[in-house]
């Protein structure tokens, strides 16, 4: 149940955050302002286009001074000082537009301008010099949006390396994705689910490369027409796809130490009503991991110590690539299909050296245990897209399928040495043991969704969506019996697991416009069944479930480029395969990790109020956010008498944050741009059902400082800084860490090609340190699992491509730029 208490709190963060932002707007209407007022249309059809992003620039440099999205109507309305500017209007999909040499006087205070019409083809109004850089922050309806592509700490890594660099987005050791604190997020491909990261999302991040990503999109605060699944947002992935006519491409060579070398290929080629795309990455890595744990275990009559010293490397040569085409058979339809197709052939190599002592601290003797793992995964997304508008304004009928199929095969060998405390071999027969695992998975969604214009400014959407999913897994644990001289199953951790979902949804939102106030209401409706089965043991774990899930969203313009939104939406995060699967893995004996079968969803209501203020030379884009969560994931570790640990996922009553999440650009000089953007926020965990007697409440907040200086001679610097407070769980602490990159680039070959250089963790600080405890057991531990220092060099070139023209993060023009998914 939602605290009142809470509630309370953070409605009066909205009243005083709204009244102080309105005083702010008050004080500031007693300059005398001039209009520009247009509108901007579909070039193909005459349609207008709601949404659309239109920023005023400054002429003499190109800096930002306003900025706002057209209405449903397509129109827009500026309000400026005396100048002479420059009008970008631009939309996701279509061209980029200018007007040039718009003067705002006492003789001309009011600017009519004809139709703006927007399209695929590159054309402009004027040619127009713009010398400001793309912003790498834009703001939407109901999410925010990075465009990555020229973001210099990118270069070279992989989409893991990608998303721990956007605000309020963390990958912890392992390569999880957690959004503002927490682990609860849905990963999309291209605004779909895809196979890709299907069975494990934190190993397909890490092997596809960040040069193949145009944009990342955060979604803290889902509508209705999103599905329900993720319960603190939704991530999604956009790939490039370039819309210019004829060919043009991107290519680049990249290599990096440790090893880290990758090559991507970019091509397009539009003609007409016809279109090809094809993106392919090939990435080789080989890094080192390694990690130090001390654990004290506390039995009845005594104490014993243990530890874990673990070092290993990881890596191998992984490959995607993703092709596909579009037809415009006429003016209303648009027909897509694509492929994506990913192959990694995986290595992993190590040593866990187990050092255990008596209760006076004695060493009593040396187990080491020497693994080597491949690994080998496939997996394959097929998409077919319909699109349909009409004659009437704003009306479309979208339809996709898509289906998704793969699987992965682990094959471990591991052999456990027995010293005394003098590191001598004891002189018995070594340990052999063999781990094998694969799994298998389909998927097949299909979704339709439908948009009906109502009056003036109404809306009305609609929509179906069902999904299907099978993954089946097989887990096989063996040791060497020296005696019989054959090979035996441990039947204690080994199984073979079959898990089956499907999920079906219904939903419908409207929306509609009174003045400068607009407002979103949706409800969308999920019926679930899962299954799971063991069938070592014959266990099987069925449940359905039917849950109804309300959006609300209401937007104030408080004037042009300055606006409210307060937004509500329910979400919940499903049990996974792996969260479900009792047989995870058995690569370290002594720290094992497994599934729930009896795992429960968690239920999650956001409260989000956000805002957005431009001054001349910077931008301001904050919100304020409260969730309360049912039912809430953790994983809880408790230690047999043994000393072996065992962590799985449980249900913990209730967790509520609450927080502030802000951006802030500055452009203290022409080509010098900051930004620093935070996440502060408090969270209180309840698992007294688990026998935790106390709340876990904490204080926590991540924040990244990023400089960019463009230099003579198309030399450009950035310096990022990143930090990660300190959190608490339930049974223990997370601490904090802190790491800085740099990167460095230069334009060559008229600006067609790039030479960059980057380097991660320059000062090697991006150390994870972690400290748990339970009724019998203390467990700290250290290390690099991901390794952050690396340098890398690369070489790309433009095919009839020029560099974009670009703007200023400070000048995004509100919200706008909505899309379905």
């Amino acid at each position: 149940m939602i605290k009142p208490r809470l509630i309370f709190i953070f409605l009066s963060f909205i009243l005083s955050y709204t009244s102080g932002v309105l005083a702010q707007q008050r004080a500031g209407t007693s300059r005398n302002l001039f209009t520009i007022e247009g509108e901007v249309l579909n070039q193909e059809g005459e349609t207008p286009l709601e949404f659309a992003s239109v920023a005023l620039l400054r002429k003499a440099d190109s800096t930002g001074v306003a900025g706002t999205v057209t209405d449903a109507g397509g129109k827009f309305l500026i309000e400026a000082a005396t100048g002479v500017y420059i009008l970008r209007i631009n939309f996701l999909g279509f061209e980029t537009q200018y007007v040039s040499d718009i003067s705002l006087n006492d003789a001309n205070p009011k600017v009519q301008l004809p139709p703006v019409r927007l399209s695929s083809k590159t054309t402009t109004l004027d040619a127009v010099e713009i010398s400001a850089e793309k912003s790498k922050m834009e703001f939407a309806l109901d999410k925010k949006i990075f465009n990555v592509g020229k973001d210099l700490s990118n270069n070279g890594g992989s989409a893991s390396d990608l998303l721990d660099n956007i605000p309020s987005v963390t990958v912890d050791i392992e390569g999880q994705v957690s959004l503002r604190g927490s682990s609860g997020v849905r990963i999309l491909i291209n605004g779909k689910p895809s196979g890709f990261t299907s069975i494990n999302s934190a190993d397909a991040l890490k092997q596809l490369p960040a040069n193949m990503i145009e944009k990342v999109e955060i979604i803290t605060n889902p509508s209705a027409r999103y599905e329900a699944e993720g319960s603190v947002g939704i991530i999604n992935i956009v790939l490039k796809n370039e819309r210019k006519q004829g060919l043009n491409g991107s290519f680049e060579l990249g290599a990096g130490w440790p090893h880290q070398h990758n090559a991507t290929v970019n091509l397009n080629y539009r003609k007409e009503k016809f279109s090809l795309f094809a993106n392919t990455g090939v990435r080789y890595r080989w890094t080192p991991r390694f990690s130090n744990e001390n654990r004290q275990i506390f039995n009845e009559d005594t104490t014993y110590y243990q530890d874990q010293i673990d070092n290993a490397y990881r890596g191998g040569l992984s490959g995607n690539i993703r092709f596909g085409g579009e037809y415009h058979p006429d003016k209303f339809t648009t027909i897509t299909g694509s492929m994506l197709y990913r192959k990694s052939l995986d290595r992993n190599e190590g040593s866990i050296r187990y050092l255990n002592y008596d209760f006076q601290k004695m060493l009593t003797g040396i187990l080491l245990r020497k693994n080597v793992e491949d690994e080998n995964d496939l997996s394959m997304d097929y998409s077919f897209n319909y699109e349909r508008s009409f004659e009437q304004k704003d009306r479309k009928l979208t339809a996709d399928v898509i289906y998704s199929n793969g699987g992965e095969t682990e094959d471990m060998d591991a052999v456990n040495e027995s010293y005394n405390e003098y590191n001598e071999l004891l002189g018995i027969p070594d340990i052999l043991q063999r781990i094998r695992n694969s799994e298998n998975q389909n998927e097949l969604t299909v979704k339709v969704d439908y948009i009906h214009p109502i009056g003036k400014e109404g809306k009305f959407e609609t929509g179906y969506r069902t999904g299907i999913r099978n993954i089946d897994n097989t887990y096989k644990v063996e040791e060497y019996n020296n005696e019989l001289d054959q090979w035996y199953i441990l039947e204690n951790i080994s199984n073979d697991f079959s898990y089956d979902e499907d999920i079906h949804a219904l939903y419908a939102i409207y929306g509609d416009k009174r003045g400068k106030f607009n407002y979103q209401l949706g409800l969308r409706g999920e019926m679930t069944n899962i299954s799971t089965v063991l069938y070592t043991t014959n266990e099987r774990n069925d449940r359905s479930y039917k849950n109804l899930f309300p959006s609300v969203f209401l937007n104030y313009e408080i004037n042009p480029g300055n606006a409210l939104q307060v937004s509500y939406s329910r979400r919940l995060r499903r049990p996974n395969f792996w969260d479900l699967n009792p047989f995870f893995t058995y690569a370290n004996p002594q720290s094992i990790r497994s599934g729930n079968p009896n795992l429960n969803p968690e239920f999650a209501h956001s409260l989000e109020a956000g805002h957005i203020k431009y001054w001349e030379n910077a931008s301001l884009s904050s919100s304020i956010y409260y969730r309360h969560t049912d039912g809430v994931f953790s994983h809880i570790s408790t230690v047999t008498d043994e000393g072996v640990s065992i962590s799985r996922p449980e249900n913990l009553n209730t967790r509520d944050d609450i927080g502030l999440e802000f951006s802030l650009n500055v452009s203290p000089v022409k080509k010098w741009d900051i930004t620093w953007s935070g996440n502060l926020f408090r969270g209180i965990l309840n698992a007294e059902n688990l026998g935790f007697v106390s709340q876990t409440n904490f204080f926590s907040y991540t924040s990244r400082l990023n400089s960019k200086i463009s230099l003579p001679r198309n030399f450009d610097v950035q310096v990022m800084v990143n930090y990660r407070g300190p959190e608490r769980t339930p049974q223990g602490k997370r601490f904090q860490t802190l790491y800085t990159d740099l990167g460095l680039s230069k334009d060559i070959l008229k600006q067609k090609a790039t030479v960059s250089f980057r380097m991660t963790d320059i000062f090697n600080t991006s150390w994870f340190r972690f400290e748990s405890s339970g009724e019998n057991f203390y467990i700290y531990r250290e290390g690099q699992w991901r390794v952050r220092r690396q340098a890398f060099l690369s070489f790309s070139y433009r095919l009839n491509q020029q560099k974009k023209p670009q703007r200023q993060q400070r000048d995004a023009g509100g919200f706008g730029g909505d899309e379905d998914r």
